[in-house]
């Protein structure tokens, strides 16, 4: 099972620790360059200062040095080399490579005014680097004016002259192993750490999601909770709660209705049940009885029928709420209300239908819209005094394509803007003693449902003189 919180500890940890290895071997790498060339300019600048040492005259090369200010190339304690040719022949070296019988340091190939940085092993065994160079010695210009020669004439008869100085570079190397070792265990414990922080700031930062969770635990379909609060949650789930809350609402009133309908079913089969049972208990009692064994198949038939249109009420509900997708076809909306009006008007009521020729056809499913209009229209003549006229009308949408269908009439009943809201429930009835035995409050919620699923806009609205309109746009 994937863990968000493993997840994003992870993640987070691999990117930091990445960011800061690469950061410190960057440091790393630059910080040994640093010392290295810090080392090989000192080598370079004290090789210069031996070159500034060597003089030459017309009848002679002069090299002015002295070890008691440069005790390093005297001394047996941590020595350092020097060694100077002409004319490919030692010329001077330092007393320290006198202290050992292989006394020579090697000759490398450059060319004049060059100069070459290599690694050696120095005479004492121990690991070095060498500097060497060739040059041509400086010349007094005491002594040109004394002889009366230009520089540029004295240079032409000089010979190069060749140094190579060495030391050792064994504390350079310590120096950068331990800068390598405190790289690595700085890496390592940065790592270590970076995973320890990251682990407990995730777990701190996702504690909102352990508390939300132990809230919904506490939430049922029963329980007198129905909302999480939010004030005290981080901003980035408010929006969770808030769609929890739609959910756990609309959940409720679900629940409710659901509640609500399975009671009204109940009640609904049960008259009808009790209604044959009484007529099944006397017919057995009472075998003999004219009066009675003449009405019986009649009374059986007719509480037989009125079963089969609630069951058929309830199926048909059922489908409407069945999630495949609806065919849809060109239907011609003129012509399929004047046949409903046709099958519906047994009784020759007058209605009154206003169509504009604008809105002859539209593209919808031909079952769903007319059992939408059967209900309805069927509806208006029923619960309408017959002295007034159901009116229904048809016109084009404002600013769409689409056609706006009132079906209007006068109530029978008195209705409160609050029972508008109930008349799409399944089972619902104004009569709440449910005496009528033909209507079971199932058509508008059938009519509802398939609007949905054609994707027309229901309302209904109610007049100061209780004139009631359904209006669908579609």
């Amino acid at each position: 099972m994937t863990s968000i919180k493993k997840k994003l500890s992870r993640y987070i940890s691999i990117s930091i620790s990445i960011l800061l290895v690469s950061l410190f071997l960057i440091t790393d790498i630059s910080v040994d360059s640093w010392i290295s060339s810090q080392f090989d300019r000192a080598m370079i600048n004290k090789a210069g200062l031996l070159e500034t040492l060597v003089s030459e005259h017309p009848d002679k090369v002069d090299f002015d040095f002295a070890d008691e200010f440069m005790p390093e190339f005297s001394g047996a304690n941590d020595p350092e080399y020097f060694q100077l040719w002409r004319d490919d022949k030692v010329f001077e070296r330092s007393e320290t490579l006198k202290l050992f019988e292989n006394n020579d340091l090697p000759k490398l190939d450059v060319t004049l005014h060059k100069s070459s940085i290599t690694n050696i092993t120095l005479p004492d065994g121990r690991s070095g680097r060498m500097y060497f160079t060739k040059f041509i010695p400086q010349i007094d210009s005491d002594v040109r004016e004394e002889y009366g020669i230009t520089k540029a004439f004295f240079a032409k008869t000089q010979k190069p002259m060749e140094l190579a100085y060495a030391t050792s570079n064994e504390g350079l190397n310590q120096i950068l192993w331990f800068v390598d070792i405190i790289f690595i265990l700085t890496s390592i414990f940065a790592v270590i750490a970076v995973r320890i922080i990251v682990f407990n700031v995730v777990e701190r930062g996702l504690k909102p999601l352990d508390e939300l969770n132990i809230k919904l635990k506490k939430i049922n379909l029963n329980s007198e909770i129905s909302t999480i609060s939010t004030s005290q949650l981080p901003e980035e789930l408010i929006a969770i709660a808030d769609g929890i809350n739609h959910f756990i609402s609309e959940n409720k009133i679900l629940y409710s209705r659901e509640k609500r309908i399975t009671s009204d079913i109940a009640h609904e089969l049960k008259t009808p049940i009790a209604e044959l049972l009484n007529l099944s208990e006397v017919a057995i009692k009472f075998p003999h009885e004219e009066q009675l064994a003449a009405s019986f198949k009649t009374d059986v038939l007719a509480i037989t029928q009125r079963l089969r249109n609630i069951v058929n009420g309830i199926l048909l509900l059922q489908k409407s709420t069945y999630q495949a997708e609806l065919e849809k076809q060109q239907v011609n909306v003129e012509l399929l209300l004047k046949t409903i009006m046709v099958s519906e008007n047994k009784q020759c009521r007058n209605i009154t239908l206003s169509f504009s020729k604008q809105c002859g056809y539209i593209q919808t499913n031909e079952f769903a819209f007319t059992t939408v209009l059967t209900n309805l229209i069927n509806n208006a003549l029923y619960y309408s005094p017959e002295t007034t006229p159901v009116i229904i009308a048809v016109r084009p949408e404002k600013n769409t394509n689409k056609i706006r269908l009132d079906i209007s009439n006068v109530s029978s009943f008195e209705y409160s803007e609050q029972d508008l809201t109930m008349f799409f429930e399944p089972l619902w009835q104004k009569d709440s003693s449910r005496t009528s035995e033909e209507r079971y409050g199932l058509g508008l919620a059938i009519v509802k449902s398939y609007c949905e699923r054609i994707g027309a806009i229901l309302d209904v609205a109610i007049a100061p003189d209780q004139r009631i309109t359904f209006t669908i746009i579609i």
